[in-house]
């Protein structure tokens, strides 16, 4: 079992924030929240860790000699969605976590997976969420809505098997699925719910948060105050 996390995007609606330190790396208690993640990882016995950067990706060498993960490089990072990131690195893709590096765990909410699982959280905010829906207890569809149902939390698993259908998959897509920034990767797993069995896993929202704006560093904040 491996990991993926994605971290070369702008950060732009963090305005001045990002301009000075990328996103992943702003603290959580004092800690970078990339660190933390690579920890989370490392004490469920997930070992081999890749890191796709792209902004700012100087910032994240020293991340190699520390813990010893393997840094990839998303050239596209600026003029293509985060596809283009997560197939920086699909040769390590099978029996793989994906992380967001915006995804903040204030708890070690990670475990090891058997089945591919899209780990959700229930909201409390009036943004709009993919809302993820299920049939029998497996990834049916997804709804983009405001409601305070299980939505995408930007950490899945996938299995070999499912991850070598994703593959396939991905590799019939033209340029211009890549190009199109408002389209993301969970949108090539969510074209594929009838393909592939995956399962939910509901966290608590008190336990995460995405660090997407100023409203989510906002968010985030209150939280930290009430774990002290």
């Amino acid at each position: 079992m491996n990991a993926i996390i994605l971290a070369a995007g702008l950060g732009s609606r963090l305005k001045d924030i990002t301009q000075k330190t990328h996103k992943a790396l702003l603290k959580v208690f004092d800690e970078p929240n990339i660190e933390r993640t690579i920890k989370f990882l490392k004490e469920i016995n997930v070992d081999e860790i890749c890191v796709v950067t792209g902004y700012k990706a100087e910032d994240f060498l020293y991340l190699e000699s520390k813990f010893g993960v393997k840094l990839l490089f998303n050239k596209n990072f600026a003029t293509q969605n985060n596809l283009s990131s997560f197939c920086v690195a699909l040769e390590f893709f099978g029996d793989s976590f994906i992380i967001d590096a915006d995804v903040v765990m204030l708890k070690n909410i990670l475990k090891q997976e058997k089945n591919s699982t899209l780990y959700t959280t229930i909201r409390n905010s009036p943004k709009k969420e993919w809302i993820l829906k299920t049939k029998n207890g497996f990834a049916n569809s997804i709804e983009i809505a405001s409601k305070k149902e299980p939505s995408l939390l930007g950490i899945s698993y996938f299995s070999k098997d499912d991850a070598l259908k994703i593959k396939e998959k991905i590799s019939t897509l033209k340029q211009e699925f890549f190009n199109d920034r408002k389209l993301y990767y969970d949108n090539v797993i969510a074209s594929m719910y009838d393909k592939i069995q995956i399962k939910q896993r509901i966290i608590n929202n008190s336990l995460v948060c995405e660090i997407d704006d100023l409203d989510d560093i906002k968010e985030l904040e209150e939280k930290m105050t009430r774990k002290i």
